[in-house]
């Protein structure tokens, strides 16, 4: 264990005024009450439910941020999916509603590998059966595979095919070329094992433009890639880790 620093040290002050101070003095020269505005734009419930749902988070150990940047990526990661797993178990405990929910996980501020199966694979209503209730309770983690390695944002440019097959009324999903492999998807590369993957729809040959398709990707008790999938991390990403 290091030594103590001496007392000298211990007795060095910083040199004022400090930014805190500073905004403090700001501050106190406006005439708006910040919190009648904050309940004008919010309201006082709303901002009620947040002081309660903060309180949730702050004191529960696994939500604590003071290694964040000290962690290697491994550690993050593993990190992550404990907070992300500890905010579903939260949300049962405490019935939160979607809404609150979502404002956990804005309170939290970061995101986590289940962000986007909570924000753009939880499906509609004709998919119930199939796929929301099962998404719903987390038994099947789901991510949105539109980028591809050669198309980002160009959707209409995408090269993964979704091929209708009349006899046995299934689709062959395809990436038939390298820049045709979904990348940089978020949840992809190891927490997810269903994907809404953006393709171009044939029937009879004619193009119909992108359709989302719900495709499982990963077996669910081994979690191992299925047959002709492969899937993999690529590694740190900016944003969306």
């Amino acid at each position: 264990m290091p030594s103590p620093p001496p007392a000298w040290v211990q007795a060095l002050k910083p040199a004022g005024p400090q930014g805190s101070e500073l905004l403090a003095q700001e501050r106190a020269q406006s005439n708006v009450d910040v919190d009648k505005l904050a309940e004008l734009l919010h309201t006082k419930k709303a901002l009620d439910r947040q002081q309660q749902i903060l309180s949730i988070l702050e004191s529960d150990k696994v939500f604590d941020k003071s290694e964040n940047y000290t962690l290697g990526r491994t550690e993050k990661i593993q990190r992550a999916l404990a907070k992300a797993k500890r905010l579903q178990q939260l949300a049962v405990q405490h019935k939160w509603s979607q809404d609150d929910y979502y404002m956990a996980n804005e309170l939290l501020s970061e995101p986590t590998p289940y962000g986007l199966h909570a924000s753009m694979f939880l499906t509609t209503p004709e998919q119930k059966k199939l796929f929301l209730e099962p998404a719903s309770k987390y038994e099947i983690i789901g991510c949105y595979a539109q980028t591809e390695l050669g198309h980002g944002s160009n959707v209409r440019g995408l090269e993964t095919t979704a091929t209708w097959n009349p006899d046995d009324k299934t689709f062959t999903i395809h990436s038939p070329t390298l820049t045709a492999s979904k990348w940089w998807i978020g949840s992809l590369g190891r927490t997810a094992n269903h994907a809404v993957v953006m393709a171009q729809l044939f029937i009879g040959g004619k193009n119909y433009g992108p359709h989302p398709f719900v495709v499982q990707i990963r077996d669910l008790q081994t979690h191992q890639p299925l047959e002709n999938i492969y899937v993999g991390d690529i590694g740190p990403k900016f944003g969306y880790k």
